[in-house]
């Protein structure tokens, strides 16, 4: 027999008895949409950490006080800062040789309370740091909406849609908004405020009620806070943004920081960590498919053994015709071979299907609940295709392995004696 011969024959085996053959297919289908389903969801969940790190630059160092702030609340006493980040440190930074840019934040105190006085409304809102890009995962880059995301560098103020809507402005009217005064109020505890009043410079895309002041402007709100003319000189910065020519220059600058006593985050660190976390998840989802492609087997041997026991008086005739027990044992191979192939193709296509499907659902979810989860969960990529049929094809094969070598051992005579 040639090997066309042998492909030929197992093929027309195959479709011989499609209900039994479906049937020993449909585990392995099983198996390989499961597989498919969640390497994809890991497979997507490692490009979007990927995207995002990306999009804030893994050049990206936030340098920030190593101690505690005073103003906040804290259940013991409190501490001073062991270490400030002062004007003087903020200047030797920006001359670092390596470092493109400088960009220094002040927050307010956990505990101060903020408002929004503006439109015939009140609202409590929260203030956003200076850096305007993604603060957490899957979270888009603001765009502005109406005038800039730029503030200047002083009266300035950038309110987000979730605060503008809040106040009762419609979409249509976002235009107006900038150029407007609106009046931002602290609040102690103790029931004193003060306004300051600013001018609006744009309105970010964010949903909640968020606002941006320069730091100029937060600074004048601390020094009332705090009844300080000296904050930058008792309080320091509360974080800063170095950016670095490259990614080798930000790993030494970290280093370097750590040294001296600040406490640094890079986003290469972070990254590393978020994809061994993803490689293990993968490798768990990879388990429980292989498991089940392994149940799928059972299956595929059952029904190799039942046509083995039904053309036994075939596998005799082409014994006598001059098959050798080579040629037997491959014809069942391919035979147990196909039907692993056709269900891990059915099972990839149905996978990608369900991964589609799923993604649309998401979509619709995050529009739905206004969650920031944009991009593609479920990602089919072509090294999950190709060892998703690969490995389908191989647990067929494992699965005819030992019908496959019973065929072969069958004595001629024997079978052709069988009725």
């Amino acid at each position: 027999m040639t090997l066309n011969d042998q492909l030929r024959t197992a093929t027309a085996n195959v479709g011989r008895r499609k209900l039994r053959s479906g049937l020993a297919s449909l585990g392995v289908v099983v198996g390989t949409v499961t597989i498919v389903v969640m390497v994809s969801l890991a497979a997507g969940v490692r490009a979007q950490i990927n995207r995002q790190f990306e999009s804030v630059g893994l050049n990206r160092l936030t340098v920030h006080t190593a101690g505690g702030r005073r103003g906040d609340f804290m259940p013991f006493p409190f501490a001073p800062p062991k270490k400030l980040i002062t004007a003087q440190d903020v200047a030797r930074w920006k001359a670092t040789s390596g470092v493109m840019e400088v960009v220094p934040a002040l927050n307010l105190p956990n505990s101060a309370g903020l408002e929004l006085s503006w439109n015939g409304t009140n609202q409590p809102v929260r203030q956003r740091g200076g850096d305007s890009r993604p603060g957490f995962m899957f979270q888009e880059t603001p765009s502005p909406l109406a005038g800039s995301l730029e503030l200047p560098a002083t009266n300035g103020i950038i309110l987000s849609r979730g605060a503008v809507e809040s106040a009762g402005v419609a979409s249509n009217a976002f235009a107006r908004v900038v150029g407007q005064n609106v009046a931002v109020v602290l609040r102690t505890s103790r029931g004193e405020t003060h306004s300051f009043h600013l001018q609006v410079r744009g309105i970010s895309s964010e949903n909640s009620p968020l606002i941006q002041v320069s730091i100029t402007d937060c600074l004048a709100m601390k020094s009332w806070w705090f009844n300080s003319t000296n904050v930058l000189a008792t309080e320091g910065y509360d974080t800063v943004t170095i950016r670095t020519e490259d990614v080798a220059r930000a790993n030494s600058l970290s280093a370097d920081l750590r040294h001296d006593g600040f406490q640094v985050q890079s986003l290469e660190v972070f990254m590393t960590v978020a994809n061994r976390v993803v490689t293990v998840i993968t490798m768990m989802f990879l388990l429980i498919g292989g498991i089940a492609l392994l149940v799928a087997t059972i299956g595929i041997a059952n029904t190799m053994v039942m046509a083995i026991y039904e053309r036994t008086r075939e596998i005799g005739i082409l014994k006598a015709m001059g098959a050798s027990q080579g040629e037997i044992r491959q014809m069942f191979m391919f035979e147990a071979g196909l039907l692993g192939l056709i269900g891990g193709l059915i099972g990839l296509v149905a996978g990608w299907l369900l991964g589609i499907i799923l993604n649309q659902g998401i979509e619709l979810y995050s529009r739905w609940r206004e969650v920031p989860l944009h991009g593609n969960y479920f990602l089919v990529t072509p090294t999950l295709a190709l060892g998703v049929i690969l490995f389908a094809t191989f647990i067929g094969l494992l699965a005819g392995l030992l019908p496959a070598q019973r065929a072969a051992r069958l004595d001629p005579l024997t079978a052709l004696r069988h009725e």
